[in-house]
């Protein structure tokens, strides 16, 4: 339940970001775009499993016909995300209100045979597992920002102290040669400068990464608060907070985070951690949210440094 109600926020995350041309083209020949499969997500919510759903159960044992194709809907791609949101709150309403013998109710699928309402829902997990990683990989083609724990596809240990090794060194080197002053430079109004980039990943890794991943090495299944990085931002100016200084305690709490990583015994890293704004999680899928934050931070001070040098 919890899983299927996180999945239209990581359908948002995996979306939001895609420009108009890049949701319509598909990265190969004879593969979808990123909106063919939100559409086939949205119509195998709507118009395949709700109304399925409602069968199962008010009657007994339905047979369901073969979905017969159709043209498709030409919703843009923010409108097909928000139709899936709304169908897929209305299946977690419905399965809410179930009780133990609604989950054994029956159905016959044409593809698959017979379902009880509990198999026909951890299917529907297991459907949008596979198309949120879909989604990912046609974004990892157009090069746009990694997002693999929204679509819940973990790095492997080896992979993941690699992705982590890596960060500290390309921080230093991204603000290499710059005055105090184009650190704390903003390359427009509202965004962050150096400075802030750099102190908001020290906080982060101090305060929420690295706790977050020991309570989940430790605890049955802790839940974890959704918070805000730009509230974080309006409480403390981290623009006078030196970059080096910053980064010199990133670096010390960053090999602590590596070290437990490495140190993780076998299974550990299939522990699970409740998000506020994710859902359930493995270890190992935090962990990769780590290391995928860091590309996205690593991008925007990027950016900042060019806007400083004036280029």
């Amino acid at each position: 339940m919890a899983r299927l109600s996180t999945t239209p926020v990581m359908l948002r995350e995996l979306t939001c970001d895609v420009a108009i041309e890049q949701a319509g083209k598909p990265p190969a020949a004879g593969e979808w775009a990123i909106a063919d499969v939100v559409r086939h997500l949205v119509e195998g919510e709507r118009d395949t499993l709700l109304p399925r759903l409602r069968r199962m159960l008010a009657e007994t044992r339905p047979t369901f016909a073969a979905a017969a194709p159709e043209a498709g809907d030409a919703s843009d791609l923010s409108t097909l995300v928000a139709a899936f949101a709304s169908a897929r709150r209305q299946v977690v309403k419905i399965l809410g209100a179930l009780d133990e013998a609604d989950w054994q109710r029956e159905g016959v699928s044409p593809s698959r045979g017979l379902l009880t309402v509990e198999s026909y829902a951890c299917s529907t997990d297991t459907h949008d597992s596979e198309h949120l990683r879909q989604i990912q990989d046609v974004r990892a083609r157009f090069g746009l920002r990694p997002k693999r724990c929204e679509a819940r596809a973990p790095l492997p240990i080896p992979e993941l102290v690699a992705a982590l090794t890596v960060a500290a060194g390309r921080l230093r080197a991204v603000a290499a040669g710059l005055d105090e002053a184009q650190r704390r430079h903003r390359p427009a109004p509202g965004e962050w400068s150096l400075n802030e980039v750099m102190a908001h990943l020290l906080h982060v890794e101090t305060e929420v990464f690295l706790p977050r991943l020991h309570r989940m090495a430790r605890e049955d299944s802790p839940r974890f608060a959704a918070f805000s990085p730009e509230s974080w931002a309006r409480e403390r100016d981290h623009s006078l907070e030196p970059f080096d200084d910053s980064l010199s305690s990133f670096e010390t709490a960053r090999a602590a985070t590596i070290a437990f990583v490495r140190a993780l015994p076998d299974g550990a890293g299939e522990r699970l951690g409740v998000s506020g704004l994710f859902g359930p999680m493995t270890l190992r899928q935090y962990a990769t949210h780590v290391a995928d934050h860091d590309v996205e931070h690593l991008a925007q001070i990027a950016r900042a440094r060019a806007v400083a040098l004036g280029r």
